[in-house]
């Protein structure tokens, strides 16, 4: 039977998101462009097929004329090839970057509770929480008129604690200390009564016991093209860990996402930040670095990421000379120029 080209245009897209998928650099809390775009160019050439696919065979083939998997590949490699002006371990941070900017934020919860608007809507203070943390959740709406929370350990359904909720005006809040012993996967369950209806809301939270603690950083220092920052921690076990900080400027706007990974023992380690001269053009001291990210890699399949914690909220870097900088631009490693190679033979047809 012959493949109809949108079926063959989504299979040659497939082949391109996992090539990416497989050979970037990975970088959880957001999305790299390259990344973005595929996704993106994916998802519309699936829409596109999806919804001609109801039409006559000749429109479908006259969109495949339109929309190849070539051209996705030439956008992604020209995505990756504007990445890799940048180290991966100093990429651009602007105000839009949220996701960079607040990595550990909670998405509001809301649910409607009539037909002309009403909705409640249900807040935790953040995401994840680290022990010894209190966890802080808020329900706001009209026509409340109870509440409580029901702490639920998701692999077996068991109920831990249950807290009532104070009303102050349109706003109820409620709290409970964190246990070490906490299971990692929970979820916080709101019951509340309003307008003569019992809802149920369920926010999802990760409470976890630190297994390091960023306690400081030495003083900032040249090295070719890069400023470097130590950070110093107390690491409570071994492995691969993975450390990120965001840079601001003295009027505390974004200027640069640090990432930085190294295996560190048991005990007093360290590790080197670097943001590159690529980023630091045209900036002057004083920096200041914070959001702080403390992960122990998984060490294999079906093991975890474990998290740390942070003892210091900002570090400020005085006196830094930027000229002290090599200005030699950033030289892409051979693997990323391999990459980079792959995705422009693909845009080819190769």
């Amino acid at each position: 039977m012959k493949i109809k080209p949108y079926i063959k245009r989504i299979l040659a897209m497939t082949v391109v998101v996992i090539v990416v998928w497989l050979f970037l650099p990975s970088i959880p809390e957001k999305q790299s462009a390259v990344a973005q775009l595929t996704e993106v160019t994916a998802t519309k050439n699936v829409t596109h097929s999806v919804s001609k696919s109801v039409k006559s065979s000749s429109e479908s083939e006259d969109i495949s004329e339109k929309i190849t998997s070539n051209d996705s590949a030439a956008l992604v490699a020209k995505a990756y090839a504007a990445e890799l002006s940048f180290p991966t371990y100093s990429q651009p941070l602007t105000d839009k970057d949220f996701d960079r900017l607040k990595p550990n934020h909670f998405n509001p919860q809301s649910i409607p509770i009539d037909d002309v608007g009403t909705t409640v809507t249900a807040e935790l203070s953040k995401y994840r929480y680290v022990y010894p943390e209190a966890v802080f959740a808020t329900l706001s709406g009209e026509n409340i008129v109870n509440a409580e929370l029901q702490l639920i350990d998701i692999a077996n359904g068991k109920s831990l604690l249950t807290r009532k909720f104070e009303q102050n005006e349109n706003l109820w809040t409620t709290e409970f200390d964190g246990a070490r012993d906490f299971p990692a996967q929970l979820q916080a369950v709101v019951k509340a009564k309003v307008n003569g209806k019992n809802i149920t809301m369920a926010l999802a939270l990760q409470y976890v016991d630190s297994v390091a603690t960023l306690e400081s950083f030495d003083p900032a220092f040249n090295q070719a093209a890069d400023m470097v920052i130590t950070a110093n921690l107390t690491t409570r076990e071994k492995g691969l860990y993975r450390i990120r900080a965001n840079l601001f400027d003295v009027n505390h706007q974004p200027i640069a996402h640090l990432v930085s990974k190294d295996k560190l023992s048991k005990g007093s380690s360290s590790i080197e930040l670097k943001a590159h001269q690529s980023v630091l053009q045209g900036k002057q001291s004083p920096f200041y670095l914070s959001t702080f990210s403390i992960e122990l890699m998984s060490p294999a399949p079906g093991k975890p990421t474990k998290y740390g914690d942070s003892a210091i909220s900002q570090y400020e870097i005085k006196d830094f000379e930027t000229s002290s900088l090599s200005a030699l631009p950033y030289q892409p490693s051979e693997q990323e120029q391999q990459r980079l190679q792959l995705l422009q033979n693909m845009a080819q047809g190769r």
